[in-house]
């Protein structure tokens, strides 16, 4: 399948809001249901701030005139190692195009990017019963790290 990856901008949020509420609605995320004319309006007012809060890049994947696909991804820095790292904060590729290859060339394109900025690391979570997620990032590579957990203070 012939896919472009984009970055998002202002001009496609109309567009790409479905992404957004799907991945809202997406069982790994706790959600269910259809996307409701309120939950479409969250979501471009989601996109919007994103965009505003320049810390973070989305790239869209498009087939065609589609958009099918998103990765979130933001820098940070290993002190320890003296060299960026690029986080995956979220990856979605609508329910149409799964297992057409979406979420491999969203990853690629992130592990692309890391590899240009010399980042010593590329680094995601996943659920644990996302196994078709972790059978994907297993196969480009990844490594899941055992003693590890994830701490999270909610504000």
């Amino acid at each position: 399948m012939q896919l472009k990856i984009v970055p998002l901008n202002e001009s496609l949020i109309p567009k790409v809001r479905g992404l957004v509420s799907g991945y809202l609605n997406s069982s790994s995320n706790g959600g269910a249901g259809a996307f409701s004319p309120e939950q479409m309006e969250e979501c471009e007012q989601i996109l919007n701030r994103f965009l505003c809060f320049n810390l973070a890049h989305c790239y869209l994947a498009k087939h065609g005139e589609d958009y099918v696909g998103l990765i979130v991804l933001s820098w940070s820095f290993s002190l320890s190692k003296g060299c960026a790292v690029l986080r995956i904060e979220a990856l979605y590729s609508s329910p149409k195009y799964r297992n057409k290859g979406v979420g491999r060339r969203l990853l690629q394109h992130a592990i692309d990017l890391a590899n240009e900025r010399k980042a010593t690391r590329l680094q995601l979570e996943t659920d644990d019963d996302n196994a078709p997620a972790r059978a994907l990032y297993t196969n480009l590579g990844f490594e899941l790290l055992t003693g590890k957990g994830v701490y999270m203070l909610f504000l």
